[in-house]
């Protein structure tokens, strides 16, 4: 069990001078450098006994030393077991599933949804908001093909759907929950 940091290995090999322990672990007079993401099944003891060690060989400053020493006692565990996490933020994670409609109309939509809508909230309500939005303009779609006047109108459909794909894609990166105007909210 060890502790997860940005850019820090997780083995100091006992022969390294404190010159190059510094230098691997990656650590600079301000601790910018050591940011801890988690304390990935480490106990806090565990973790503030390995930054006694490294300030004991002097890999790291008193300034450090007590800094970090603060981080770790103020690490709270998330209380959801499914937390997000997975290296890209949820708004990006969002308009992903909006892009993806191009290429794939509501089957890569659908997958990420059926795959991430336990981890988020966010990503469960654009889920059904993107499925919603592809069955209600294929039953649109149907209806017209049914008409033989509507045939005509298919094609506006179809640049309509585009534009309000690019629509969604930008609120999203803009952390908006925006709803397609005239979807039928079969997924509720």
């Amino acid at each position: 069990m060890q502790a997860v940091y940005a850019d820090v290995p997780s083995a100091i090999p006992g022969n390294m001078n404190c010159y190059e322990m510094r230098k691997n672990l990656h650590i600079s007079k301000n601790i910018r450098n050591i940011a801890v993401l988690k304390l990935n099944g480490m106990s806090i003891y565990d973790e503030l006994e390995k930054l006694k060690r490294l300030l004991d060989e002097g890999a790291i400053t008193q300034e450090e030393y007590e800094r970090e020493k603060s981080r770790v006692l103020a690490y709270q565990p998330s209380m959801r077991s499914n937390a997000w996490d997975f290296g890209i933020d949820e708004k990006s994670f969002v308009a992903l599933m909006q892009a993806s409609q191009f290429l794939s109309a509501f089957i890569a939509p659908l997958v990420m949804w059926l795959l991430f809508r336990a981890k988020s909230a966010i990503v469960d309500e654009a889920g059904k908001n993107i499925l919603n939005f592809q069955l209600s303009y294929l039953l649109y779609f149907l209806l017209l093909i049914v008409t033989c006047v509507g045939i005509l109108l298919i094609p506006i459909l179809a640049i309509m759907m585009a534009v309000l794909i690019i629509i969604a894609i930008i609120k999203s990166l803009n952390g908006e929950n925006w709803r397609y105007p005239l979807s039928i909210r079969f997924l509720k």
